[in-house]
C-alpha cells in the first residue's frame, strides 16, 4: 500500500468591487437620479458542515480518516493518508458566501495556483485538472459522481503563503466558472471535492491552493 498524504487545499479568495459614479443630476431641473454602485464581497468557509472529510478508497484496504489540520470552519481541507489508484470525495470542502446589491448578479471562479507540488526534495508534479474536482454538495455525492476539475491558473498568484491571491488584467477564464447568479442579494452555495490519485503518484505529501474569485455582472 503506497501512503499518500493530500494535507490542506486551503481555499484562499480575491474579491472584486467595482464602482460607477454614485450621482447623475439633470441641469436647469429638479430631477435628479441617483447610482448605487454595485458591490460584491465574498468569503470561503472550508469544512463549513459537521460531517466533513473524505470518504471513498473502496478496496484500498485503508478506512479513511479526515487529516489532522482539518476542523470544522477551519482553514484547511485535510484529505489525510489516502491511497494511490484510488477515488476519494471530501463532503462539505468549501462554502462560497456572496452579498451583493448588484441586480446583474455576479460570477465566481475557481481555480487552482499550482498543479500539486510533493514535499520530497525534488517534488513531483500531477495536474490540478486530472486530480482535484468539485461539485456542488449533496447527500447524493460519491467519489465517482460527474466532477469538473479545478484548472491550474495561468495568472499571477501572490500573497503569504503563495497562492491566497491572484491578479487578472481582466476576468478569469470561462471555464473555470462554478457558479453564476443573475440577482443581488446574500447567497451561500456548498461544495464537495473530489481526489482522483494516479497510481504513479509516489509517496509523499502534497499541497495546492485554491483561488476563489467573485466577480459582479
Amino acid at each position: 500500500m503506497r501512503r499518500i498524504v493530500v494535507p490542506y487545499l486551503m481555499t484562499a479568495l480575491a474579491c472584486v468591487v467595482v464602482s460607477t459614479p454614485s450621482l447623475a443630476q439633470s441641469v436647469g431641473s429638479s430631477q435628479a437620479r441617483w447610482r448605487v454602485a454595485p458591490s460584491i464581497t465574498a468569503s470561503v468557509t472550508p469544512n463549513y458542515q459537521s460531517g466533513f472529510g473524505p470518504s471513498g478508497g473502496a478496496g484500498s484496504g485503508q478506512t479513511v480518516a479526515v487529516g489532522s489540520l482539518a476542523s470544522l470552519g477551519g482553514g484547511y481541507v485535510d484529505f489525510g493518508n489516502v491511497v494511490a489508484g484510488y477515488q476519494y470525495l471530501y463532503k462539505y470542502a468549501a462554502q462560497i458566501a456572496i452579498v451583493t446589491n448588484d441586480t446583474s448578479g455576479f460570477t465566481v471562479y475557481g481555480e487552482g495556483s499550482t498543479d500539486f507540488q510533493g514535499t520530497t526534495a525534488t517534488p513531483p508534479t500531477f495536474p490540478i485538472s486530472s486530480t482535484l474536482f468539485w461539485v456542488v454538495s449533496s447527500s447524493s455525492n460519491t467519489p465517482y459522481s460527474p466532477a469538473t476539475p479545478f484548472e491550474k491558473t495561468s495568472a499571477m498568484a501572490s500573497g503569504s503563503p503563495t497562492g491566497t491571491g491572484i491578479t487578472y488584467s481582466g476576468a478569469p477564464p470561462a471555464s473555470a466558472v462554478i457558479w453564476s447568479n443573475s440577482s443581488s442579494g446574500s447567497l451561500t452555495r456548498g461544495y464537495d471535492y473530489e481526489l482522483h490519485l494516479d497510481a504513479s503518484i509516489p509517496i509523499s505529501q502534497f499541497d495546492v491552493y485554491i483561488v476563489y474569485t467573485a466577480i459582479p455582472n
